[in-house]
């Protein structure tokens, strides 16, 4: 699989709003100021506390970055004389600033709200702690600023393992999938597979919104597997843990045929195992592929039945 040529892509930024429609019912998010600043945009998967903004040290202030008040910053500001607030938060919005989120429930003071609502900066509150509150979006900016990519393949759910098809056209993608579906696995996304890198090693396939689950079956057209086989074979999003090529079978290629010699690729910085399954009329390429999936589980336990196999011919040669 030639992973050169996909295009690697990652958010510039995204905007207040996102952050308000992804993570305001998690983190129960209330607007307190500042709406018509939702358009803002935040342009790193940082975040910052801005203490030493508010004591009136400026140097070096990360304002592009979303702004977390707790319980030190609200009391702070409290205790601040109204006209050293004032000159304070006239420094820091001298500066463009994204956003402002306080944890705890906390309620600041009306002169701040009011710098806001002129600033056009918007102010959310949460009931969460302040700790809950920044790993809520720390892990949503890390999903949102992933890099991502889209593939020309399959992506299905086989047995609890993430499966990527990929191969030339014509090759028999879709059907292989749309015999997988039929006994019952899951489809996520046929065509344009749309990859993201998540945390950690983890590549997940999502679904593209434009094609959603159609798959295009040559002599037959267009069908929907939704509407065909029910909402409980297509899934939204899926890690992937096993890429699987097909190729025409060609004469004189070598062939794996016991698996002891493991090939890997690598997709936005993750190393994913790979197989290379020749196809050629009498194969039932999806059995293939099921028994692949159910293969690699069996890894993921520790039991790896080329392996032992081999371990325990080779123990019988030395006895002999």
């Amino acid at each position: 699989m030639d992973t050169h040529n996909l295009p690697v892509r990652r958010r510039r930024n995204i905007s207040v709003a996102r952050l308000l429609d992804r993570k305001g019912g998690d983190l129960e998010l209330e607007v307190l100021a500042g709406h018509h600043g939702f358009g803002r945009p935040v342009q790193t998967q940082d975040i910052n506390r801005p203490g030493l903004a508010l004591s009136g040290y400026l140097d070096y202030f990360a304002n592009d970055r979303i702004q977390i008040l707790g319980n030190t910053e609200t009391h702070y500001m409290e205790r601040l004389r109204t006209s050293v607030l004032q000159s304070r938060l006239e420094g820091m919005f001298s500066f463009e600033i994204p956003v402002f989120v306080l944890s705890r429930h906390l309620t600041p003071r009306n002169l701040f709200l009011d710098m806001c609502n002129r600033q056009g900066v918007p102010v959310l509150r949460s009931k969460s702690s302040t700790d809950e509150v920044i790993a809520e979006i720390i892990l949503f900016l890390a999903d949102e600023f992933a890099p991502e990519t889209t593939t020309h393949g399959t992506a299905l759910d086989c047995y609890g393992v993430g499966v990527l098809l990929v191969g030339a056209p014509g090759i028999g993608k879709s059907e292989t999938a749309l015999e997988l579906i039929e006994r019952g696995h899951r489809l996520v996304a046929d065509d344009v597979v749309a990859l993201r890198r998540g945390r950690g090693d983890s590549l997940f396939a999502e679904t593209n919104s434009v094609i959603e689950y159609h798959m295009e079956i040559r002599g037959v057209g267009i069908i929907d597997v939704r509407s065909v086989f029910g909402v409980g074979r297509v899934l939204k999003s899926m890690p992937i843990s096993l890429v699987v090529q097909l190729e025409e079978w060609q004469e004189g290629v070598d062939y794996d045929r016991t698996g002891l010699n493991e090939e890997y690729v690598t997709i936005l910085g993750i190393r994913l195992p790979y197989l290379v399954i020749p196809v050629r009329p009498g194969r039932n390429i999806a059995i293939i592929v099921e028994v692949a999936a159910l293969n690699h589980r069996m890894k993921q336990l520790g039991e790896n039945a080329a392996a032992l196999l081999n371990d325990r011919l080779l123990t019988m040669m030395n006895q002999r």
